[in-house]
């Protein structure tokens, strides 16, 4: 069933997208911001972790804004977050280990454990912070940060050996320490120096199977409560002041964090929130907002105010405990994105699709639209495994949606306007159990028939006619699986078959409904060595015509495609030589699996590989202009999915398997006339870093910039239709307050323009 946020308080969001558009070489984050999974805070800044990035809500000012690695957190993917009075710090752990401390606007990373050479699980569960220290239970034991210090500290090593034993929760009391362990609940005196030593901690053991897995504990008054799982049964609070007992067990009920509160503490779990009293006793439960059924991961009490982590509402603000509001800022539906298309300001982001052997996810159908600066989502039903999108490219608020599963989806105004499937189409359903009507590759010739392809049935190809009709192409490929396919300009049609089938062509003449004329061809891989690679995962078709494939062994390029029928025409793969003397070349990204290729407006070919982040090459290939990673970018992850750039702002889409992010670049696709030039940012402040963009132009224009006496400052050719600037002069000094001329022409000197720029020096 749909999940809709049904009502969100109104926020001065500080988002960047907000403030006109981004100067090229800014980064955008876009990632689900309707869910959290754990909450700090004080009473002037809530933070709440999506696992991707933090939500921060500034109460004093009533704003949201997020952090992740686009404003300088380490990473993404994160396991847990943790805030401290005393040092006014912010702890970031991440899946990885690694460790942010956050003070203001200052960012201290602590890699320790991440570059340990520690054994086995070494993941961190919770952060608990006393006076300097923060306390980080782990797979392995305690880690003892000094956040004054920005050093680890120690480690402790509750349990009954020598091997880890790994630790959910802390919690102080009695001048004691406790510890939450998968083999029962640990204490220590605090004030002994060698908790690094197992043999100084003692287990509680007055209650039912005390080596039990526990997932919680706090100490409240002068009373202990932990938190015993019982596997399927549920989970079981214990009260420990003198003896143990059995505080409550609801079966089937899991709790999943215990947090202090003003005279008691909070147990979340999923359905509902207990406050309850330091004796035990309920004081107030939460098992609904009045507007939905929570999904609750942790909760905090701050001025009075009940502060909720919520799996599909997100931050959650509970005014006096009693109203409730869900805060959120612009994103998809999901982090977890197979595929992305974007066109004229419009892009699509398509979360569900198969594992590694192409059977289906069943993930919920999560397709989410962004358009000007903002998120919208496509409802389809109980519908699955959203896998490609196609945009209308004369009418961009029609969209089709391919399922993996359930058919094809026709969407205008981002309303769905039609489902086509076994009966009211020729889509057919797969003869192997539960998998349904599987259709991946979507394309539109320039008649704006949707070429469609679809596995497990007879005739892998249908055709969706614009006025509505359908064709049944005969062919039927034999192949497990039948990919993505690109129509390209010569009217030839390339369909991947992945799983190391290469691929098939079809030349319909430009006659879809006439099959006597058509030329069709299974294509081997083959490049000018005679090699043979036949493991396909993306393809694309540059400015001059020439086809590009991605393969498991770098990029190969298939020029002269209209001769591709007549004879057994090689790809190419480009060489670049060594500077080693040698007289040797390598193949260009050789060693890399090319998972997405996308062509800018300037003909430079984006390459998104499986382990090596993002690559743009030179518009004939010979040259890496630039190589967006981990290690040299915010970008999530180096493993690109999917990739795709607006033609309208020359942004450049990545979808990793981390989330999606973008980068506004310099390319795009240029115009037929010089009727939208504009340059931005304009007038451009004193204290603005980076280069001005001047947009709107033609392919290939001549910009030549000077003062208003005619002095030639600079002179550049656009990329696409856009070029920048990046306020220097030819001698590389920065230019001085005044008005500035761009003279703008086109490639054959027919069509000119001129635009202002206002500079403030510094």
């Amino acid at each position: 069933m749909s999940k809709k946020l049904i009502y969100i308080t109104c926020l001065a969001l500080v988002c960047n997208c907000l403030h006109g558009q981004l100067p090229v070489g800014a980064w955008s984050d876009h990632l689900r911001y309707n869910t959290a999974n754990s909450i700090a805070g004080n009473p002037e800044e809530i933070y709440a972790s999506t696992g991707s990035s933090v939500l921060v809500y500034n109460s004093k000012f009533n704003e949201l804004r997020k952090l992740s690695t686009v404003n300088g957190l380490s990473q993404t993917g994160i396991s847990a977050i943790g805030w401290s009075d005393e040092t006014a710090i912010l702890i970031v752990a991440y899946t990885s280990t690694n460790i942010d401390l956050i003070n203001g606007k200052k960012i201290y990373n602590i890699p320790d454990i991440l570059k340990s050479n520690i054994q086995g699980n070494k993941r961190i569960n919770r952060i608990r912070t006393v006076g300097k220290y923060a306390y980080l239970t782990t797979g392995f034991g305690i880690v003892v940060v000094d956040m004054i210090k920005r050093e680890i500290h120690d480690t402790w090593r509750p349990g009954p050996g020598t091997t880890s034993n790994e630790v959910f929760d802390i919690a102080f009391g009695k001048n004691k320490v406790y510890a939450a362990t998968i083999n029962g609940v640990w204490e220590a005196d605090k004030s002994n120096q060698g908790l690094a030593y197992f043999g100084n901690w003692n287990q509680i053991t007055d209650f039912p199977d005390p080596d039990s897995r526990c997932t919680g504990v706090i100490f409240s008054g002068e009373t202990l409560y932990f938190n015993i799982s019982q596997g399927s049964e549920g989970d079981k609070i214990y009260s420990h002041n003198a003896g143990t007992r059995l505080l409550s067990f609801n079966p089937g009920v899991f709790n999943s964090s215990f947090d202090p509160a003003p005279e008691g503490f909070l147990v979340s779990s999923h359905a509902s929130l207990k406050y309850l009293r330091s004796d035990g006793s309920l004081l107030k439960e939460i098992s609904s907002y009045g507007w939905a059924a929570p999904d609750i991961t942790q909760a905090i009490i701050i001025s009075n105010d009940i502060w909720i982590a919520d799996t599909d509402y997100g931050l959650i603000k509970g005014e006096n405990m009693a109203t409730f509001t869900s805060l959120s800022l612009p994103g998809p539906g999901s982090n977890d994105i197979v595929s992305i298309s974007s066109s004229n300001g419009k892009t699509i982001l398509c979360a569900g699709g198969t594992d590694k052997s192409w059977s289906g996810l069943k993930k919920f159908f999560s397709v989410s639209v962004h358009e000007n600066n903002q998120f919208s989502s496509l409802a389809a039903g109980s519908a699955t495994d959203a896998m490609r999108s196609l945009i209308d490219p004369v009418n961009t608020s029609r969209i089709f949606v391919s399922s993996w599963g359930s058919g094809l989806f026709e969407f205008e105004n981002n309303t769905l306007l039609k489902h086509y499937d076994s009966s009211n189409s020729p889509l057919q359903t797969s003869g192997l159990t539960g998998s349904g009507i599987m259709i991946c590759g979507l394309a539109m010739d320039r008649f704006k028939n949707l070429w469609i392809t679809q596995t497990g049935v007879p005739g892998s190809i249908k055709i969706l006619k614009p006025g509505g009709g359908w064709i049944v192409y005969p062919l039927t490929i034999e192949s497990p699986v039948i990919g993505d396919i690109i129509s390209a300009e010569n009217g030839q049609k390339w369909i991947i078959l992945p799983g190391g089938n290469g691929m098939y062509i079809i030349d319909d003449n430009e006659t879809p409904e006439v099959f006597s004329d058509d030329r069709i061809k299974k294509l081997t891989i083959t490049d000018s060595d005679d090699r043979i690679i036949n493991t396909i995962f993306s393809a694309a078709e540059d400015l001059d015509g020439n086809m590009w494939i991605g393969t498991d062994q770098g990029p190969l390029i298939y020029y002269n495609t209209d001769r591709i029928f007549d004879g057994d025409l090689r790809g190419y793969r480009i060489k670049v030589p060594r500077n080693d003397g040698s007289g040797l070349a390598d193949y260009m990204l050789g060693t890399e699996s090319i998972t997405a290729i996308s062509v800018d407006g300037a003909n430079r070919k984006w390459l998104g590989t499986k382990s090596s982040g993002a690559y743009l090459l030179s518009p004939d290939g010979t040259s890496v202009v630039k190589n967006y990673n981990t290690l040299n970018s915010p970008i999530f992850s180096d493993s690109i999915a999917a990739l795709a750039i607006d033609n309208n702002s020359g942004e450049v889409w990545f979808g990793t398997s981390l989330g999606v992010i973008s980068v506004r670049e310099i390319a795009t696709s240029g115009g037929k006339s010089f009727s939208h030039v504009y340059s931005f940012p304009n007038p451009v402040r004193e204290d603005f870093e980076g280069s001005v963009t001047i947009s709107g132009l033609l392919k290939d224009s001549q910009i030549k910039i000077t003062d208003v006496s005619g002095n030639l400052v600079y002179e550049t050719i656009s990329e696409g239709g856009q070029a920048s600037w990046d306020l220097t002069t030819f001698t590389g000094h920065r230019v001085k307050t005044g008005v500035y001329l761009a003279f703008c022409s086109g490639a054959d000197g027919s069509e000119s323009c001129v635009t202002k720029i206002l500079v403030i020096g510094r």
